[in-house]
C-alpha cells in the first residue's frame, strides 16, 4: 500500500545564502549492499548497527520480493525531523537509483520513489529508552500483499529497538518491507525459431546459449566488482582519515587496565592497517578489471577499519570525562545480564548435576549479579561518583572476561559429558559465537581487541 509522498525537505534549487555549520545536514551514503538490498548508514549510528549481520540476515528474505530495498539509518540528535525526511534526503541527495526520474514533474502527485524500489527510514534515538522511528516509501508499482502491510513494516522492529537491539530491529524492519511489499516480475521470454531439423543443430544452440550466459554472467560480476572497489577507493580513504585523527584515549589513571592495553593495542596497530588500505586504494582508483581476491583484501581491510572506528569512539565515548546518563554502559550491563540468564539456562538442564564447574558457575551469577546492580545505579547516579569511568569499566571488562572464561570451561566439560546443548544456547556460551550474537560496546571493544591482536602478529611475519 503505498503511502502519501512526504512534504519536500530541501530546496530543489540553490540557495545563494551562506550554509551555517549548525544547519547541515549530512546525508548517509551506501555502506554495503548485497544484490538488491542496500544499507546506507550514518556516522553516527554505525557504533549502534552490525552492518555485515543486517546484510547477511537479509540476504535470505529478499527472494520473497522482485523489488529493490534501500534502508538508510541515522541517529539522533542531527537536523533532520524524523525517518520520513531521512527518506527523502536519501532519495535526493544519496548515491542510489531509487529516485524516480521524473520526481521534478511528478514527485508530488506521484512519489519521489521510482519504479521497483522500497525506501526505508529508520531514525535511531539519542538516548535509550526513546522510540525509534521508521517509515517506508514503496515506489510507485510496489504493492502491498495484503492490507496493513505498512502498520506491519513499522512494528516489526518494535521490540528489539525498545530494548537496543537495533541491528535486530533493522533486520526485522527489512524482512518486512521485502515480504510485506512486492513488485512486478520482470518476465524473461526465450524465443527458439526453426523446426530443429537436425538434433545436432538442436544441441549446438543450446551449447552457444549456455556459453553465452556464462559470458554473460561473468561479465556481469566483473562488472559488479569494478562498482564495488571504485566505492571501496573512497572508503578506504576516509576511513584512514577518521582512525588517523580520532585515536583511542590512553586513561593516565589505570594504564595497565583492560581498557588502557586495548587502547594501546588499537592505536598501535593503525598506521600498518592504514597504510596497506591506503595501498590498495592507490592501486585501483583508476578502476578496471578487479579480481575476486583483490576485492577481497579490499573489503577485509574496510572491515578493519570499520571495527576499530567502532572501538575507538566506543572507548572515547565511555571514558569521556562529562557523559551524563550514557546507553553504552546500560548496554554492557544489559548483555551481561543476558548472559548470566544464559548461564543459569544451562545450570538448568538435564544430567548438568556431575559437572565439577555448577559450584564456580553459581558463585559467579550470584556476585556479578550483585556488582552490576550497583554499576547500574552509578550509571543513574547524579552526584559526584567515587568510581572513575575508567575503573568501572575496566571492571566490567574483568567481569566479561571471567564469565567467557568460566563459560569455555562449562563448554569442555559437558561436551566431555556427552551432553546435549541447543546449539543457540552453545553459541551464545562460546567466546566466538558471542561476538557474532551480541552487540553491545565491550563485544565491540573485545572484537577489536582480538582482532588488533590478529593483525599485530600478521605484521610482525611479514616483517621478519
Amino acid at each position: 500500500m503505498a503511502q502519501p509522498a512526504p512534504a519536500p525537505v530541501y530546496p530543489t534549487t540553490e540557495s545563494s545564502a551562506p550554509a551555517k555549520d549548525n544547519e547541515s545536514v549530512l546525508i548517509p551514503l551506501i555502506s554495503a549492499h548485497e544484490d538488491n538490498f542496500y544499507l546506507a548508514v550514518s556516522d553516527a549510528a554505525q557504533a549502534s548497527v552490525d552492518q555485515q549481520g543486517i546484510v547477511d540476515q537479509v540476504r535470505e528474505s529478499m527472494g520473497a520480493t522482485h523489488a529493490k530495498i534501500l534502508v538508510g539509518v541515522d541517529k539522533k540528535p542531527n537536523n533532520l525531523k524524523g525517518a520520513a525526511q531521512l527518506v527523502r534526503g536519501l532519495l535526493l541527495f544519496g548515491d542510489s537509483d531509487a529516485l524516480s526520474d521524473d520526481w521534478l514533474e511528478h514527485g508530488k502527485d506521484r512519489g519521489y520513489v521510482g519504479k521497483g524500489w522500497i525506501v526505508v527510514g529508520v531514525m535511531l534515538p539519542e538516548r535509550a529508552g526513546a522510540p525509534t522511528e521508521v517509515f517506508v516509501d514503496p515506489g510507485r508499482n510496489v504493492r502491498a500483499k495484503a492490507e496493513g502491510a505498512t502498520e506491519r513494516i513499522h512494528r516489526a522492529g518494535q521490540q528489539y529497538f525498545d530494548s537496543q537491539k537495533y541491528t535486530q530491529g533493522i533486520i526485522e524492519v527489512s524482512k518486512a518491507s521485502a515480504t510485506e511489499l512486492r513488485a512486478p516480475k520482470k518476465a524473461m521470454y526465450l524465443s527458439l525459431q526453426g523446426w530443429g531439423v537436425l538434433a545436432l543443430v538442436a544441441l549446438a544452440a543450446v551449447i552457444v546459449v549456455f556459453i553465452m550466459h556464462q559470458r554473460l554472467r561473468r561479465a556481469h560480476a566483473a562488472t559488479k566488482r569494478a562498482q564495488r572497489g571504485q566505492m571501496l577507493v573512497d572508503l578506504l580513504r576516509q576511513r584512514a582519515l577518521r582512525l588517523e585523527k580520532y585515536r583511542a584515549p590512553l586513561p593516565v589513571a589505570e594504564p595497565n587496565g583492560p581498557s588502557g592495553r586495548a587502547s594501546e593495542a588499537i592505536n598501535a596497530v593503525i598506521p600498518s592497517l592504514n597504510a596497506r588500505a591506503l595501498l590498495l586504494a592507490q592501486n585501483y582508483q583508476d578502476g578496471g578489471a578487479l579480481s575476486i581476491e583483490e576485492l577481497a583484501q579490499m573489503e577485509a581491510s574496510f572491515a578493519d577499519q570499520e571495527l576499530l572506528i567502532a572501538a575507538t569512539k566506543t572507548l572515547n565515548t565511555l571514558l569521556e570525562a562529562q557523559r551524563g546518563e550514557n546507553s553504552d554502559w546500560k548496554a554492557i550491563v544489559l548483555t551481561h545480564r543476558e548472559r548470566l540468564e544464559d548461564t543459569a539456562q544451562f545450570l538448568n538442564l538435564d544430567d548438568v548435576g556431575q559437572l565439577h564447574c555448577l559450584p564456580q558457575l553459581r558463585t559467579m551469577i550470584i556476585e556479578h549479579t550483585n556488582r552490576l546492580d550497583e554499576i547500574q545505579n552509578w550509571v543513574q547516579a547524579s552526584a559526584p561518583r567515587q568510581q572513575s569511568a575508567v575503573q568501572v569499566l575496566d571492571e566490567l571488562w574483568r567481569m566479561r572476561t571471567e564469565l567467557q572464561e568460566n563459560l569455555s570451561v562449562a563448554i569442555t566439560q559437558a561436551r566431555d559429558a556427552r551432553l546435549e546443548l541447543v546449539d543457540s544456547l552453545r553459541q551464545r556460551m562460546d567466546a566466538d559465537g558471542a561476538r557474532e550474537v551480541f552487540s553491545d560496546p565491550l563485544t565491540t571493544l573485545d572484537a577489536a581487541l582480538v582482532r588488533a591482536h590478529t593483525l599485530t602478529g600478521e605484521n610482525l611475519q611479514e616483517n621478519s
